[in-house]
Order: C-alpha cells, then sequence, then structure tokens
C-alpha cells in the first residue's frame, strides 16, 4: 500500500492511542483449507466443474512485519510475492510467517522493482526475473479467478485500498477518495466461497482471511485504473506460478 506521510503520522499517531486505532485490529480465525493440488502454468487441465468452496493454505505476511508501517508505505508488492513466492515453495501453512522472515524477504525485493509502483507486467517480470517463476496476465473475470484458485494457483490483483470496502482501513469513513489514504495497492486472492472471495491482504493488520464479494473486488480494480492511469492494465489479475 503506498502509503502517504501524513497517513504514516496519524496512523502511527493512533498506534500510541489507547487500545492501538491500528494494530488493535484483528483477523477473524482462519477458515479450514482445501488440499488443492498445485497445476503447473503449462499443464492446464480443462475444468470441466469447479469445486463449491477454494481455501489456498497461502502464508500471510503484512507489508510491514515488523510494525513499522512508515517506512513500509511502497512494499506491498514485495509482501504480495513473499506470500505467493513462500507457498508456491512448499509452505502450506496457512499462518503468519514470522516477522523477521517477512520483513528479510520483503527486504531482498525491494532492489528489484524497477519504478516504486509496478503495473502487472513488471510484477510478473519480476517474480520471473527474480523469482523463477512463470506468469499470465488474465482477464479477472469470476470464472477465471475461480480457476485458478481450483488449479491451486494464487490470484494477484492490483486496487485502489478503499475500494475494497474494508472499513478497518485508516479512513474509510471520512477519507475514501482522499488519495493520501485510498492508494494503489496489491494483494493475493486465495480462495472462494459460494459467495465471496477470501484475500490475504499486506496493507493492514486485519487482512488476512478477508471476505469481499466479486462486485466490490472489480470495484477496486477499477477504483485504480480511474484514479491511477500509468498502472492502468484494465480488468485483470496475475498469475504466478511454476512452469513444467
Amino acid at each position: 500500500m503506498k502509503l502517504r506521510l501524513g497517513l504514516v503520522i496519524v496512523c502511527m499517531a493512533a498506534i500510541g492511542i489507547g487500545a492501538g486505532v491500528w494494530l488493535a485490529w484483528l483477523s477473524p480465525p482462519p477458515e479450514p483449507f482445501t488440499d488443492t493440488p498445485l497445476v503447473p502454468l503449462d499443464a492446464t487441465p480443462t475444468v470441466t466443474s469447479l469445486p463449491a468452496y477454494v481455501s489456498l493454505p497461502v502464508p500471510y505476511t503484512t507489508q510491514a512485519p515488523t510494525g513499522d508501517w512508515a517506512a513500509s508505505q511502497h512494499d506491498c508488492e514485495e509482501a504480495t510475492l513473499v506470500m505467493v513466492d513462500r507457498y508456491l515453495r512448499g509452505d502450506r501453512s496457512g499462518g503468519t510467517i514470522d516477522s523477521q522472515t517477512a520483513y528479510d524477504a520483503i527486504n531482498r525485493m525491494t532492489p528489484w522493482k524497477v519504478a516504486q509502483d509496478l503495473t502487472d507486467d513488471q510484477l510478473g517480470r519480476l517474480a520471473a526475473d527474480h523469482l523463477g517463476w512463470g506468469w499470465e496476465v488474465l482477464p479477472a473475470t469470476l470464472a477465471n479467478i475461480e480457476v485458478q484458485l481450483a488449479l491451486g494457483r494464487p490470484v494477484v490483483v492490483g486496487v485502489r485500498t478503499h475500494g475494497l470496502g474494508n472499513d478497518n482501513y485508516p479512513g474509510y469513513d471520512n477519507h475514501y477518495e482522499d488519495p493520501a489514504w485510498s492508494v494503489a495497492h496489491y494483494l493475493v486472492v486465495a480462495g472462494y466461497d459460494s459467495s465471496s472471495l477470501i484475500l490475504n491482504d499486506p496493507g493492514i493488520n486485519a487482512g488476512h482471511g478477508y471476505h469481499i464479494s466479486y462486485k466490490q473486488l472489480v470495484y477496486a480494480i477499477q477504483d485504480l485504473d480511474r484514479t491511477y492511469p500509468n498502472l492502468d492494465q484494465g480488468l485483470v489479475m496475475l498469475v504466478v506460478a511454476p512452469k513444467v
């Protein structure tokens, strides 16, 4: 999440007040995970029927795993790839990554970025060039999202934060359209059920297992496109996975 300085100051001040307006928000208990085999990108079978429910055990981190949000305001791309990379390399814990381990992994990736804010294509190329994974940018239809998840592949999506409808984001109620608060962001879609998608959102501590409707996710993607035209690739998603 690309947090502006004013947001950081307000939020850090809030942390120091009472129960901690930021850090007090805790994620709900994780839901049961599904045993979903990972299918490589270039070995896609024909999916004739989808499971009613998929929840991939993608490990979770915020983009500020040590709590230093001021220094981590542009690290959503790294945190998103850390989660996906660990999952693809066999971490199926579905839990929270050790804070120092996540911090080190995020900071190892930062020098690889070609810009502060990346497009889906740029993020995919980073995953290929530095982590060795295959990648595809696909239309972000509900059918495509569900098929990719059913194939064991986490989905990466670029959004504008407050467009997600998660009122745990600071400033959601009174700074909804303020560009200093609602900003460009990346997250992982890790599952779906009959009525919602399941996110690993690194932008807040309450982002692990957050449920969102497909309609709301579309709005968040389009809100990014409207506000950050330099990042606009349309209604798309990024899939990062191994090749055969």
